[in-house]
């Protein structure tokens, strides 16, 4: 019961962000998305042939020489805010992080729109956001190489009529060895649940997957880290918005079915 009432927290909080282009989604595709994001989880990516922002020809698996967790995010780069925000909050996140663990990590930002997405609009899109692409890259590749990428991490995007997408707001962790450690979800409005996750690969505190308990899971949604105190603190809004999730919930449990628990209370 509390397992399932903690999926449906999540699947609010990802509709909230809003990770999707809503209303021309079906719920069940919703849904779909995010346990099929949540089963990549454990599984390794492969080694796949990429470009960078210079034309660079590279790896995916030379990461996974360097002994560095990767931070691994996507967007295409004709979008017109959806991906300019993510990429942005995500270097929000990363400039916290590093402030803390230094370079200890890498950050790979992926193009997925592969017939637009060539190493010169990366690099226009990419400076956009950083002056140095060193520990933060941009990256392409053909059309097949990038679905079997998206497929290994669990991303979702659906290309609309007019060449858009939908897509996931979702970043993903990645272990030294290329295995997925966590999904990082509502980037937009939660930066700070990726520098706890960041936090965990690199002090080697990360935890089982499947091992968190339910306080922890909350702990994951409502807490920020403070670069300031170098502590993880309260974050009173994301902490109200679940409570207030949590009221909803209650209120339409209560509506649907109060009666029953009442006449159950009574015979008790």
């Amino acid at each position: 019961m509390l397992r399932n009432l903690f999926f449906l927290l999540l699947f609010l909080q990802l509709l909230s962000a809003p990770s999707l282009a809503l209303q021309k989604l079906d719920p069940v595709v919703l849904k779909a998305a995010v346990e099929n994001s949540r089963r990549a989880e454990g599984g390794k990516l492969g080694d796949y042939a990429l470009f960078d922002q210079d034309g660079k020809p590279f790896m995916l698996g030379e990461y996974f020489e360097t002994g560095k967790p990767l931070v691994l995010s996507f967007i295409y780069t004709s979008c017109p805010e959806v991906c300019p925000t993510i990429t942005s909050e995500l270097k929000r996140a990363v400039d916290g992080a590093r402030e803390k663990l230094g370079e200890r990590f890498e950050v790979l930002t992926i193009g997925f729109d592969a017939a637009n997405d060539t190493p010169e609009r990366l690099k226009e899109y990419g400076k956009r956001f950083t002056g140095s692409f060193e520990g933060f890259r941009f990256a392409g590749g053909d059309a097949g190489t990038i679905e079997r990428l998206l497929a290994d991490a669990g991303f979702f995007h659906f290309r609309q009529d007019d060449g858009s997408f939908d897509h996931m707001d979702m970043v993903t962790t990645v272990r030294p060895d290329g295995t997925i450690y966590r999904q990082v979800y509502g980037i937009r409005s939660q930066p700070q649940n990726l520098a706890m996750r960041i936090d965990e690969l690199v002090t080697g505190k990360a935890a089982v997957p499947g091992s968190l308990t339910l306080v922890e899971r909350i702990k994951f949604f409502c807490y920020r880290y403070d670069p300031q105190s170098g502590k993880y603190v309260l974050d009173y809004p994301v902490f109200a918005g679940m409570a207030l999730q949590a009221l909803v919930i209650g209120a339409i449990i209560y509506a649907v079915w109060g009666r029953r628990i009442g006449r159950w209370l009574k015979r008790k």
